[in-house]
Order: structure tokens, then sequence, then C-alpha cells
């Protein structure tokens, strides 16, 4: 399991003692990866959007690390509100008020022990679920004064850096996503069906806002994915997970350094 890998940097690999000796740091900062557990195509496995969001953090937290913050990577989150895929076999979907407040306890059961220093990096674009993000962040900081940084890449700012297909809405499955996963562990694609996909031009982000869709069968991809994922590769795998491991790093460092935090909310967590 990714989760247990032997690295300096996985705060569930510390005692308390450890703990107790690097809350004290300025520079100590925790990394929370959530996603979900859903289908991603016939191709790419249901731990998809999960397996980004820890790796990207733990690229992120090695490159803090160098840089000599204190940076961590908390267990994933890995359930959430995932009802676009609820049709195919696999999916794992939580309510809306479970999956926000499961942030929400994480987040204050951190900064009630003094560690207040949180960065959010999600890969589940569920509309609902990056609300419930932004709601438990506001839930948090209203509750305890505390601020707490998420790294949406459906902001612009994030957006515009990323790939066309990104920027194209067609971010299920896809060539994005598929790449990433490759560059991860190859094992975990189904090579033999990734090739043989048919490209399904599908804008996720028109068939949610503007056709009010919520059904993957319903925006026309019957296999839960979108995209051309038969072009994903390793190398374009690895380019992307180092440009998202660029956002958390410099979230982090303008950060830890004045704690600003830009709290205005990307396209998937507009207000419902």
């Amino acid at each position: 399991m990714a989760i247990l890998k032997t690295v300096p940097y996985m705060f569930a690999n510390l005692n308390w003692k450890d703990v107790e000796e690097i809350k004290e740091d300025s520079r100590f900062v925790l990394l929370l990866p959530v996603g979900s557990t859903e289908s991603h195509g016939p191709h790419a496995p249901l731990s998809t959007d999960i397996s980004i969001s820890l790796e990207v953090c733990l690229k992120a937290a090695e490159r803090l690390q160098k840089l000599h913050y204190r940076a961590y990577v908390l267990p994933p989150l890995s359930y959430a509100v995932t009802e676009c895929a609820r049709k195919f076999p696999g999916t794992i979907s939580i309510s809306p008020d479970v999956d926000k407040g499961l942030i929400v306890d994480v987040c204050l059961s951190l900064v009630a022990d003094g560690m207040d220093k949180i960065c959010l990096f999600n890969s589940h674009f569920e509309p609902v679920h990056v609300t419930c993000i932004y709601d438990a962040i506001q839930h948090v900081e209203e509750k305890t004064g505390a601020k707490v940084l998420f790294t949406d890449i459906t902001r612009k700012r994030y957006s515009s850096r990323l790939t066309d297909v990104f920027q194209m809405g067609q971010s299920h499955a896809d060539k994005y996503e598929t790449s990433i996963m490759m560059a991860i562990d190859p094992s975990l694609v189904n090579e033999e069906r990734r090739k043989s996909l048919p490209y399904l031009p599908i804008n996720l982000v028109e068939k949610i806002f503007n056709e009010g869709l919520d059904d993957f069968q319903a925006f026309g991809m019957p296999e839960a994915y979108c995209g051309n994922p038969a072009e994903a590769s390793v190398e374009e795998g690895e380019k992307i997970l180092k440009l998202l491991s660029d956002f958390v790093v410099e979230d982090v460092q303008g950060f830890v350094k004045d704690k600003r935090v830009n709290t205005r909310r990307g396209l998937y967590g507009r207000e419902r």
C-alpha cells in the first residue's frame, strides 16, 4: 500500500514523540491528499484520483523538505461524493454531509493539536465534492481562525498552465489522468484496453453546468471515460506530476511565509 511507503515524509509513519517535536517548527506543514474510489474507464484503476493526489503530495513533500520545510503527507482521504459514476461497479460514494464532515473533523483535530498549517490537494472534480471541500475549509476557518490552504487546480491560475485536454474539460480517465497513472504505476493500467479505446470528445464542464447532467452514461460516456486515453504516455504523466507538485510547493511557500490564503472558488467549486 502506498500509504505505508518507508519515506521520511509520511506523517503516519512518525511516532508521537516525533510529532511533539516537529509541530513547533514554523516550517512544519501537512499535505492532505483528497480523492475518490470510483470507476475510471475499463483501463484505469478505481484508485486513480487518490493515487494522483497522494503522488503529487509525496513529490511536493520531498521537494519541500529539500527546501528545509518540515513537510509531511497525511493519510489520504479516499472516499467522496461520486454520484456521476454511480452506475459503474466498484464506485463508492458517500453523502455530501459525510464528505464535508470527514475533512472538517480531520482538520479540526489537527488544529486542536497545534498543527494549523494544512494544505489540501484534490484530484476528484465532481462539483458537489469540490464544494464540500470549500465548505469544510470555511467551517474550519470560522470555528478556529486557522487558515487552510487548498491547491484547487480548477482555478484558472493553475488550469491555464495544464495540458489542453484538461482545459477542454476532458479530465476523467482521459489522456491526462491515464498518463499520470502510467507514470505512477503502469501495472495498474490495462494497456490492451487503453490502446483500443476510441476518442470521445466530451466536455464535462459543459455537460455538468450547461446541460445539468450528473451521470456519466447520460454524458455519453458508456465506459466511464472521455477524451483520448489511447494517446496517454508515461512521459506526459511525468511532466504533469512535476507541474502539479510545482503548484503545491509554490502555494505552501507563500502560505508558510505569510499565511495569506486566496479562498476564491474554482470552476468546479461553484456555489450550489
